[in-house]
């Protein structure tokens, strides 16, 4: 049949490209994206036949679009995905507890909201290492709550060396079960968790002590600062990796072998459970509280003995690990340790002249709760009173049981 000639206004409007009657070029018209995501989740061979398959059916214009959709789709979708993992890094400032719920909102828009069924190895794997992911940020923000707990009064009597042993054992109670769902997934993922156990070796402080602030509590908190560092650099090697896990999931499913995808799937069901509950935020500061309180047992208080010039005779700190928080405090002050700065009950005696004595029980901020005297040191008492006003001294003698 012979091809009728446009006029000239038909050629010019046509210019644009060939228009359906709805006046939608082939280059404008949209894609189905059904069509598309089937085609990311179907095996290579079948994606290669349905393509054939578009080709004879709408020609070569048609099937370059879906073949751009296609990769638009997975590598821009990678790209923001890395890009995410790369910024969990960043770890949340002191007092930001928004900031640390940073990571399952950033990817939940990435990942493809399929039914488990559904989706191809490939986003199993993605979501898997995203939901250990969560785990990470959970964990990040129950230190964030153990931080806040800390400066509220709970770490005045604690060693650094104590607290260090709790949170090693809070993350063994935490990683290891989800070191066991990731071997289910691939060995370089469960690698990754693992460096999650521990604790860090190195805190230094970010910020000086405030003035009157607590030393144990900031010697805590500059430990719990590092460990949320340590905890996010490790999310973000895992996440940073995952583009690479995703693509490997792919490569092994097409060498075919059902039983990998039904340990994908076991372990996507595992690591969900652990993340609503145990392993959620509040999960895993409940874990930690519970271990911080069963060791720090026990009544802590200082006994303080003074000298008739004020000068510390004995500092005696009573309290679970005493002994090594006292150590602390000297080495972390160069030998010489502001007692003000140790917030605890201080029971504190002072012995003004032969047989003389003054007594005071001041409460964790330094109040006086009780004072006294005996006979000899009812002469005393209204110094002793303006002394404590002014403050405990500097004590080079320290110990603790």
């Amino acid at each position: 049949m012979a091809r009728r000639h446009r006029r000239p206004d038909e050629r010019a409007s046509a210019s644009g490209g060939e228009r359906s009657e709805t006046g939608e070029s082939e280059e404008e018209r949209p894609l189905d994206s059904g069509t598309v995501q089937s085609l990311r989740e179907a095996d290579p061979r079948d994606r290669a036949q349905e393509i054939l398959r578009l080709q004879r059916l709408h020609g070569n214009a048609a099937v370059q679009r879906v073949i751009r959709s296609l990769q638009l789709t997975d590598a821009s979708r990678d790209a923001r995905v890395q890009q995410i993992g790369d910024r969990a890094e960043e770890a949340a400032p002191s007092g930001r507890l928004d900031k640390a719920q940073l990571y399952r909102e950033a990817i939940e828009a990435e990942l493809d909201g399929a039914p488990l069924a559904a989706k191809s190895e490939r986003d199993l794997m993605q979501d898997n290492v995203n939901t250990i992911g969560q785990i990470f940020t959970n964990y990040q923000a129950a230190l964030h709550q153990f931080e806040a707990a800390v400066e509220s009064g709970a770490g005045e009597a604690v060693p650094r060396e104590l607290a260090k042993e709790v949170l090693r054992e809070a993350a063994r109670d935490v990683f290891e079960p989800v070191l066991a769902a990731a071997a289910e997934t691939a060995g370089e993922v469960a690698d990754h968790v693992a460096d999650g156990k521990g604790v860090t070796d190195a805190h230094p402080a970010e910020a000086p002590r405030e003035p009157g602030a607590s030393a144990p509590a900031f010697a805590l908190r500059n430990l719990l600062v590092a460990e949320r560092r340590r905890i996010a650099a490790t999310q973000m090697r895992l996440l940073k990796g995952q583009v690479t896990f995703a693509d490997a999931a792919a490569e092994r499913a097409s060498q075919g072998g059902e039983e990998y995808r039904k340990r994908l799937l076991g372990a996507n069901l595992d690591l969900n459970a652990l993340e609503e509950t145990t392993h959620s935020a509040q999960g895993i500061f409940k874990t930690m509280m519970d271990r911080y309180k069963e060791a720090t047992k026990g009544r802590a208080e200082v006994r303080i003995v003074l000298d008739a010039e004020w000068r510390v005779v004995r500092a005696h700190i009573s309290a679970p690990r005493g002994s090594k928080l006292a150590g602390q405090l000297l080495a972390d002050h160069s030998g010489s340790f502001d007692l003000n700065d140790l917030h605890l009950a201080r029971h504190v005696v002072w012995e003004p002249a032969e047989l003389a004595v003054c007594e005071a029980l001041l409460d964790a901020r330094g109040a006086p709760r009780r004072l006294d005297r005996n006979e000899k040191g009812g002469a005393f008492f209204d110094e002793f009173q303006e002394k404590l006003r002014d403050g405990l001294p500097f004590t080079r003698v320290l110990s603790g049981s």
